[in-house]
């Protein structure tokens, strides 16, 4: 456990000729734990020593510390990071997004390939209305009856309502549970929204609701990438960090989440999945 005091501090030993490891933090939520463990225990399987921090902060910070030199590596979702480097970001699809956040991490910052987890933001409506309206795209929320409640997990951004107001919503009841939105709207007399981790676990199985969403329209992509310090990756640890993008998807994070949030360890959790999919 490292001290909220301490969140940066690299300790060694006086006089060592032991090699430093690499810094992998997070920003302490249950899903980026998991991934700070999956990364670490990737890079692990290269040869290098990994200290995977046990500690909370937030993206900027940790970008500060990654320019700083004082954490070497750390998942984050682009959209996130986009909105920590950017006042009013305009991008909106994963490219656009991924190409923002290129041009304005700090010197010496970069970051890899995106694996297939997607955060990014959906429209959750009842079954029957996408039959009854022949919805296939978020874009074509228009054509839903106007004025329905838009029933949501936390509080939407102004980023996030401006691109639901094609949906033309009514009142926004927010703070709900992801079980909440999905039992809300299943009778077709609300909308809802859920991230994209929330819906791979509250949709699952679930054939009277579904999701919309689009990849240029709607809110700002977030899709998963690690964020590192260029020069303490080297080949092996890259091809390690792209093993991971090939094989994580949006259902393998949620679930590994759920599990870390009902107690379980994110380093036994990550293990197994890294032993799971041979990464």
């Amino acid at each position: 456990m490292v001290a909220a005091g301490a969140l940066f501090a690299l300790v060694t030993a006086c006089g060592s000729d032991d090699p430093v490891p690499l810094r992998v933090s997070s920003d302490g939520t249950p899903a980026m734990r998991v991934a700070a463990q999956i990364y670490g225990g990737a890079l692990a399987r290269t040869g290098v020593p990994i200290d995977v921090l046990d500690s909370a902060a937030g993206d900027r910070r940790l970008l500060d510390a990654a320019a700083q030199g004082d954490v070497d590596l750390f998942p984050a979702f682009t959209g996130d990071l986009l909105t920590s480097l950017t006042p009013n970001p305009e991008a909106r699809s994963s490219e656009d997004v991924e190409n923002a956040v290129n041009r304005a991490l700090p010197q010496g910052v970069t970051i890899g390939d995106p694996a297939g987890v997607s955060d990014r933001r959906q429209l959750v409506v009842a079954q029957a209305l996408v039959d009854a309206h022949q919805l296939t795209d978020l874009s074509q929320c228009a054509a839903l009856p106007p004025g329905l409640p838009l029933v949501t997990t936390g509080v939407l951004t102004a980023e996030e309502r401006q691109s639901f107001d094609v949906c033309r919503f009514g009142a926004i009841e927010d703070r709900r549970t992801p079980s909440e939105v999905a039992d809300r709207v299943r009778d077709g007399r609300a909308l809802g929204t859920l991230t994209g981790l929330e819906a791979a676990t509250a949709l699952t199985g679930r054939d009277d609701v579904t999701a919309l969403r689009s990849q240029d329209a709607g809110p700002m992509a977030q899709d998963l990438v690690p964020v590192y310090r260029a020069g303490q990756i080297g080949k092996s640890q890259m091809k390690a960090l792209s093993r991971v993008a090939g094989e994580l998807t949006t259902a393998d994070l949620a679930e590994l989440a759920a599990r870390v949030e009902a107690g379980a360890a994110p380093g036994a959790v990550a293990n197994e999945w890294i032993s799971t999919h041979g990464v």
